[in-house]
């Protein structure tokens, strides 16, 4: 074979595995809508959310206050507090609430606050909790003492 033959048997192959892969646009694939805590520009290099077709996927939030920017407090539970009540702004530009929510992601900066966050997680989900990871780390933005990501689905 030519290399003409064997260029177009690859890009033949290539183009059939791109419904492999979601990181690549498919025509009639879903649109994106991004969200945002403010009505302003984002300070940061990345969206706050994402909704794609039914499912919202939730960047990493910090306990801010969003209209200030500023830590809603210095205790794990004033932090967690504030990001469940960022997620429901967030999810309420979206269409849904914390109900939709089905996958967390959490880290901590201090496993001896893990009780802590615990009570603030089951009154944010009294019934049918998400589904959850939790891992310390050694540090977090803005001395953050925890930072919880999410994904939604309606």
């Amino acid at each position: 074979m030519k290399k003409a033959t064997y260029g177009a048997v690859a890009a033949v192959l290539l183009l059939s595995l791109l419904p492999a892969f979601p990181c690549f646009p498919q025509e009639g694939s879903p649109a994106r809508k991004y969200i945002s805590l403010t009505d302003g520009p984002s300070q940061t290099p990345f969206s706050t959310a994402i909704l794609v077709g039914d499912t919202l996927y939730i960047s990493g939030m910090l306990g801010t206050d969003p209209a200030t920017g500023k830590m809603a407090g210095e205790t794990i539970t004033a932090q967690a507090e504030r990001i469940f009540q960022n997620f429901e702004i967030v999810l309420k530009k979206a269409g849904m609430d914390l109900t939709n929510i089905v996958s967390t992601s959490v880290f901590i900066t201090d496993f001896k606050e893990f009780g802590e966050f615990n009570v603030v997680f089951r009154k944010w989900f009294p019934k049918n909790p998400p589904t959850r990871a939790t891992v310390q780390v050694a540090a977090l933005a803005m001395s953050a003492k925890i930072e919880i990501s999410a994904i939604a689905v309606r």
